[in-house]
């Protein structure tokens, strides 16, 4: 049973977003931006691909919670997928790595050979050995017994080729390492190894409602991350037809370039702002954003939005 659904990563949305409000078209950064929403679309993808294999898993006893970020002091800990039974729980990494792969545990490393190119990447078992002990810490943290913890790495491409490097064997812990559509039948044998367990190791109601309760958001400045700043954005409602700036005329975006007219224009571009500029935003903050003339137009919006708002426009944040 998914508990927890996944959704589009706000990382994803954000690059959306500053690809939308770049300027100029040539800016030095759009090719950098560009190549990583790419990345994080596979990555979204790949992920979807897994939660369809997890989706067969419809006994009760399962617990599917994808895309956790939780609390462990001093900073988080994120785990792509989650599946929780009554013996035993599994965190399952997720790698969406195309090529021929050949995994050297002496250096632990895998590399990648892809299109006559090779790349290195940090070793997914030692990655995934890692999330294992941090969700074992958070079961101690939280006063609740801790079961015993598998895990899995994940390669959703089936076209995607693991192999181990000249001289070694596939032996453990390298065999976690599974293409996307061998992991229920790698779930059927972890049921069987943990099916002499007399009585339920985790209680599920009270695990359930921590994991959800502790689910931290994703929220990060992507300007930052890009080191780009307001004035790199094209402010305005843009048009929903040709993408160019947008004028407002009695209660209706006008685009004067495609003449195409809309009521609801405005809900991507205040959305925009909260994406890549902050969290709050107030009626002097939003006519400089939507480059509005009036204050009881703006606040007009922010009303008709339904903002959580304090008293005499200080500021409003996004209900969510």
């Amino acid at each position: 049973m998914i508990v927890k659904v996944r959704t589009l990563p706000r990382k994803l949305i954000q690059t959306e977003a500053i690809l939308r409000r770049l300027q100029p078209p040539d800016h030095p950064k759009r090719p950098i931006i560009e190549k990583d929403l790419k990345k994080r679309k596979a990555g979204y993808n790949g992920e979807k691909a897994v939660d369809y294999h997890l989706s067969f898993l419809t006994d009760k006893k399962y617990m599917i919670f994808n895309d956790l970020k939780l609390p462990l002091a001093p900073d988080y800990f994120q785990i792509d997928s989650l599946l929780v039974t009554p013996h035993y729980s599994l965190p399952i990494e997720i790698k969406n790595i195309p090529g021929t792969l050949t995994i050297d545990p002496e250096f632990n490393q895998l590399s990648k050979h892809y299109h006559g190119i090779e790349t290195g990447y940090p070793d997914p078992i030692t990655q995934a050995k890692r999330q294992m002990l941090f969700l074992q810490k958070w079961f101690y943290n939280n006063k609740l017994p801790c079961p015993p913890i598998e895990f899995l790495v994940v390669f959703i491409n089936p076209s995607t080729i693991l192999r181990m490097a000249d001289g070694h064997r596939l032996i453990s812990p390298y065999d976690k390492m599974i293409h996307a559509q061998n992991l229920v039948s790698e779930i059927s044998k972890l049921n069987a190894k943990y099916n002499g367990e007399e009585n339920e190791i985790i209680d599920l109601k009270k695990t359930k409602r921590l994991l959800l309760n502790q689910h931290q958001e994703h929220h990060s400045s992507v300007l930052t991350t890009y080191q780009l700043q307001e004035a790199d954005l094209i402010k305005g409602v843009l048009c929903e037809q040709c993408t160019r700036v947008m004028t407002r005329m009695t209660g209706t975006w006008y685009c004067p370039h495609c003449r195409h007219s809309s009521k609801t224009a405005h809900f991507q571009a205040i959305d925009d702002y909260f994406l890549l500029i902050k969290p709050t935003i107030t009626n002097r903050e939003l006519r400089d954003f939507l480059l509005l003339p009036s204050r009881r137009t703006a606040a007009t919006i922010l009303q008709s939005l339904n903002m959580n708002g304090s008293k005499k426009g200080v500021f409003y944040t996004q209900s969510f």
